[in-house]
């Protein structure tokens, strides 16, 4: 049983390892729901490579490479018009 549980104990630690690595790498990791601000409509995606971007409904899919800057846990501020989201 001990063995189980350092066999998880490292299992979980190399996971959250895993997802710094990709977050630093610009990938979602979904560790939260995806942003869109009301105001602008400016909201987030992810392409097929995994990678987070934001894009314009009109413009579904092309980056805006601007991205939501994240104020504290599950408050962000949109980068196109200063607006703050709350999340969940």
């Amino acid at each position: 049983m001990n063995r189980r549980r350092n066999d998880i104990r490292e299992l979980a630690t190399r996971i959250v390892a895993l997802q710094a690595k990709a977050g630093a790498l610009g990938l979602f990791t979904n560790d939260r729901e995806l942003i869109e601000c009301q105001k602008c409509g400016l909201l987030e995606d992810v392409i097929v490579t995994g990678q987070l971007i934001t894009c314009r409904s009109s413009a579904f899919g092309r980056d805006t490479r601007l991205r939501f800057e994240e104020l504290s846990q599950n408050r962000f501020r949109c980068s196109a018009c200063g607006s703050i989201i709350h999340q969940g």
